[in-house]
């Protein structure tokens, strides 16, 4: 799967720059914290990336205007890159620093980030038939979040005021991974239930907390349509688990 980061190479760097500026601005807590504290970036992460841009960012007018560039920065510049794409990774051994924007980010952040997994920017699929799972994506919220327990609830899009599924469809199917970070696969999520009326409550029971560690729930749902078909996953949210 992609990092985000631009293959054209003058892109990429102003991709880079633009990062660094938001995750360096100031952070929800106010004077004092930064982006990448609200992303839950670590100090370490947040340096890397404003490191790669102390690297990039002194070619970024000689590449953009086609001007003699040496063998040896062209190299730096590639391999500044490609480590970038390799520490940003979704694989097991990246920080996931993309995911970690999509799960914690504002519509803001996930533009400039050019993040689309798990956020309404993500593609929607093609439309079909009205027995067709493909035609919907639920939207859904957590409506409480209380010790032990979060309340879900899910809505056609089409008509957010009520309870009533879309043409075809069977059920609203609600999924979870818990964990400190973010799930990195669809595949992660575990069944919880079907919804009764547009909700479902979602309990915690022999999970525990390693030490400061916060420990979060990230849900995702789909339809089930009358045929027995799954329908595409909506957009991820999460919230904090509370012991």
């Amino acid at each position: 799967m992609s990092t985000n980061i631009p293959q054209n190479v003058v892109n990429a760097i102003i991709y880079i720059i633009a990062l660094d500026d938001l995750q360096l601005s100031q952070g929800s807590g106010g004077v004092g914290t930064f982006k990448w504290n609200d992303w839950h970036w670590t100090q370490a992460e947040s340096q890397f990336w404003s490191d790669l841009r102390a690297v990039v960012e002194p070619l970024l007018e000689d590449y953009s205007n086609k001007r003699t560039i040496t063998s040896e920065e062209r190299d730096e510049v590639k391999q500044a890159i490609k480590s970038a794409r390799k520490y940003v990774s979704y694989d097991v051994t990246g920080h996931r620093l993309l995911l970690k924007i999509a799960a914690f980010g504002d519509n803001h952040d996930w533009e400039t980030a050019n993040v689309k997994l798990g956020t309404p920017r993500a593609k929607k699929p093609g439309k079909g038939k009205s027995d067709s799972t493909a035609m919907k994506q639920p939207q859904i919220s957590i409506k409480m979040n209380i010790m032990g327990e979060q309340l879900l609830s899910g809505v056609n899009p089409d008509t957010p005021h009520t309870i009533k599924l879309p043409a075809g469809m069977k059920f609203l199917k609600f999924y979870r991974f818990v964990g400190s970070q973010p799930p990195t696969s669809i595949s992660q999520y575990i069944f919880v239930g079907n919804a009764y009326r547009g909700k479902l409550s979602s309990k915690f029971s022999g999970l525990e907390l390693q030490g400061q560690v916060k420990i979060y729930a990230y849900y995702i749902a789909r339809y089930e349509s009358n045929k027995g078909e799954l329908g595409e996953p909506c957009a991820m949210i999460s919230a904090e688990v509370l012991f």
